[in-house]
């Protein structure tokens, strides 16, 4: 290799002092590599310009090298960090990414999954699908390689999924907030529909008839996860309750700084007069006064994850889970304490 020349493969064979065979199987994203040489080698390919030549790639098997992911909202922190996890190993198996964006719009979704088969990319990252389980079903009967991330929907075929444990989240907040000797817990939730909300529900749920509390129907309201002004509302209506909760549970972080922000409004003290707890652990919650306790997602985690599977699946190989939760992780800030 001279000066100014992208490297060969043997050159970074030569240079990680590894065989051809190993850096292939590095760079594509093979078994029986471990994790720091595949580290390394990939550090070594973007120093020196290294770029796998995909015509040979798909002559010689059949596949681009490109791989497709489909997200509502890319300037979303949730979206963004399950980006950032997934696009990581895909660059460094060799990979080339393109990015559909759909805007929570269910026709965008529903024009991008059909055209998977057609637009030139071996498989796909599928994160929150809003088709049915019919159309993901018949994407799936077509042998076209995908993930889904954090699906909308229970996932009954057997395809691959990868989301977190909305459910135990969910339990490990409300016993938080039950140590500490709420019983007037509140919640504010997102779509009914979402398989995220009836799993943190459920958890949520669980830890309170594991207390001998049960779930109040009358503390319970639903927002949709990004609607703001709808959460405004529904927090001031718990707030201004007859007899309000000393807690809520809010099911996403956003849900919770809105809560947080009805609270100010009317005079309501935190933690000392109302806890607040949320779920995600968006970068916001460390920032605002008080810091928001909240139920951490694995979200980088999560698209590595997912990665890492669809790119066993374009190799012919069989994942070690088709159907993976990651754990959530309980943050404890200072918008929780005794009740007032």
């Amino acid at each position: 290799m001279t000066s100014g020349e992208p490297a060969t493969m043997e050159d970074l064979a030569r240079m990680a002092g590894v065989s051809v065979a190993t850096v292939s199987r590095a760079l594509s994203g093979k078994p029986g590599v471990s994790a720091s040489t595949r580290s390394a080698i990939a550090r070594l390919a973007r120093e020196h310009r290294f770029t796998s030549n995909q015509s040979a790639r798909a002559l010689s098997t059949g596949q681009t090298g490109r791989v497709t992911v489909t997200l509502p909202r890319i300037e979303a922190e949730y979206f963004a960090r399950i980006l950032a996890g997934a696009a990581q190993v895909i660059h460094d198996a060799g990979l080339s990414l393109v990015l559909e964006t759909t805007q929570h719009e269910r026709d965008r979704q529903s024009d991008a999954i059909q055209g998977f088969v057609t637009s030139g990319v071996d498989g796909a990252l599928i994160l929150l699908p809003a088709e049915s389980n019919q159309e993901i079903s018949a994407l799936y009967d077509s042998g076209f390689k995908f993930v889904i991330i954090d699906p909308i929907d229970q996932v009954t075929a057997p395809m691959p999924w990868v989301t977190s444990t909305h459910a135990m989240g969910a339990r490990h907040a409300v016993e938080h907030l039950l140590g500490l000797g709420h019983r007037r817990i509140a919640m504010i939730t997102g779509e009914p529909h979402f398989f995220s909300t009836k799993e943190r529900l459920h958890g949520a749920r669980e830890a309170l008839e594991r207390a001998g509390v049960g779930l109040d129907p009358d503390l319970v309201r639903v927002s949709g996860y990004t609607e703001s002004a709808a959460a405004y509302d529904v927090a001031v209506d718990l707030l201004r309750h007859p007899d309000p909760p000393t807690a809520i549970f809010a099911f996403n972080d956003r849900l919770a700084f809105t809560t947080l922000q009805a609270a100010h409004a009317l005079k309501i003290p935190v933690p000392d007069a109302l806890s607040i707890v949320g779920f995600d652990d968006m970068e916001a919650a460390k920032l605002i006064s008080p810091g928001l306790t909240t139920v951490r997602q694995p979200l980088a985690a999560m698209g590595s994850t997912a990665a890492t599977m669809l790119i066993q699946l374009l190799n012919g190989q069989t994942p070690l889970g088709m159907h993976i939760q990651l754990a959530t992780e309980l943050v404890v800030r200072r918008s929780t304490g005794t009740p007032g």
